[in-house]
């Protein structure tokens, strides 16, 4: 266990550190909040690795001793709390949303409050790897490595947005689109 410990933290640094070096040679403010976001979340996850590893070598220092029982529990209470964080749903590196099928709600993050789920919304489109400066193999990578998964979308909380978002994308002008030819004549 320490050793696979031990490896992952060494390969979460690697990744950390190819991260930042990757965020160098970007040209866009989105690419370069995406990389800052990404590294952030690596260094929470090496922390709570090196969290896993201390307590590992605390169990293996107090077996056949009283405290033998709580480090074991220390040492699940900090595996457990891995397995929840980072790898039971998919770590947001851009914008956030959260579904409750149940209730048939979302939460909003913008406002901090749930509304009732009308349709599609939110909706998540996610950014095309070409905007994000080579991140998104580091990313697949990443996601091989340690069994977190990423999502790198933009979230829109109005079918509205998400279509002003569309065509911002496009380039294109639905006035132009949509204009009717003129006729002459009469």
């Amino acid at each position: 266990m320490a050793h696979n410990t031990l490896m992952l933290v060494a390969q979460l640094s690697g990744f950390r550190i190819l991260v930042l070096a990757n965020r160098l040679g970007c040209n866009t403010d989105l690419a370069r909040s995406v990389h800052d976001t990404l590294a952030a979340k690596l260094a929470k996850m090496i922390d709570a690795q090196r969290n896993i590893l201390a307590a590992n070598w605390a169990r293996v220092a107090a077996r056949g001793t009283e405290d033998e029982e709580d480090a074991f529990y220390d040492l699940h209470h900090y595996q457990t709390a891995y397995y929840e964080t980072w790898l039971v749903e998919p770590i947001a590196l851009l914008d956030e949303y959260l579904v409750d099928d149940l209730t048939n709600e979302y939460f909003d993050f913008h406002t901090g409050r749930w509304h009732h789920r009308d349709g599609e919304v939110p909706i998540a489109v996610p950014v095309p790897a070409d905007k994000l400066c080579g991140l998104a193999a580091i990313i697949a990578e990443i996601e091989d490595i340690s069994g977190a998964r990423f999502s790198v979308d933009n979230v829109y909380y109005s079918e509205a947005e998400a279509e002003a978002a569309w065509w911002e994308s496009t380039g294109a002008n639905p006035d132009e689109v949509f204009r009717l030819p003129e006729t002459s004549g009469s």
